[in-house]
């Protein structure tokens, strides 16, 4: 009786869940999801083992999946030798990570991807088809749908979420959301603050995804603006809004349960 362990050359549904869970942890590159371990996971895996004070041999064993499960802080740790320990984001900061990459996308102009690749994506992560084709409307639902769909591939945090494929920001949050029951609050709520990681409904049919909260101050990424901070704009951008202009906060409901008992699963004897 062995436990199970994972290294280069591995496959199935074991290194998807690895894959997963080395890009919760990893906010400036994500590993291909395709349940073979090759070299970028094993470097992946190494930089990792480094990085939370333990041997970097590539080899994905008990001490490296307790390293790598829920419970465990997201973000870089020191070795144990040294006391101080990086705070680390939620499984949602990972959203805005996303979305950040994508800062600078722009249109040619009247919701037209134009040789944009990036934009293309945007376009055709959602449902919508005008005269035939997938762009001609405004995008800011389809890029936080874009975005959606990626967490959903990269994180095993939200098994239960189907990927939304909305161009419309009305859809998004009294459809979708509630029927992926996520936590839906107003900027005036008692119960919950804002974080890294929300989808945040601004009170003008506009939509974008939070990066970071300073008292009333929300830094956001949002598709389909410009510098003024138009709902109508041509660009994916990160805007400074103050919080008056929000109607709602979307919150993608995190399933660490389930993702606990696959760890727990992959890493008991057999």
């Amino acid at each position: 009786m062995s436990q199970i362990i994972l290294r280069k050359g591995s496959i199935g549904d074991s290194v998807e869940q690895l894959q997963k869970l080395l890009n919760a942890h990893n906010k400036k590159s994500f590993l291909k999801v395709d349940r073979d371990f090759g070299a970028a996971t094993l470097e992946a895996v190494k930089r990792f083992q480094q990085n939370n004070g333990l041997t970097a041999d590539g080899v994905v064993g008990p001490k490296t999946w307790r390293a790598l499960s829920p419970g465990a802080p997201l973000g870089k740790t020191t070795s144990p030798a040294n006391t101080t320990l990086t705070t680390a984001s939620s499984p949602h900061g990972l959203l805005a990570d996303i979305a950040a990459k994508y800062i600078g996308v722009k249109e040619t102009g009247v919701n037209k991807a134009g040789t944009s690749k990036a934009l293309q994506a945007i376009f055709k992560s959602d449902s919508v088809t005008v005269n035939g084709v997938t762009d001609g409307y405004p995008w800011c639902a389809a890029f936080v749908s874009f975005c959606v769909q990626k967490l959903l591939n990269y994180s095993p945090f939200f098994p239960t979420v189907i990927p939304p494929r909305e161009a419309s920001v009305s859809r998004f949050l009294h459809i979708w959301a509630k029927n992926n029951d996520c936590i839906i609050f107003p900027r005036s709520s008692t119960l919950f603050t804002p974080q890294k990681g929300d989808i945040v409904v601004f009170t003008f049919s506009h939509i974008g995804i939070v990066e970071s909260v300073n008292g009333r101050m929300i830094t956001t990424i949002e598709g389909n603006t410009n510098d003024a901070g138009s709902r109508e704009g041509s660009v994916v951008s990160r805007k400074v809004r103050l919080d008056s202009i929000i109607k709602s906060y979307i919150r993608l409901p995190i399933s660490i349960s389930t993702s606990t008992s696959r760890i727990e699963e992959i890493s008991r004897t057999c």
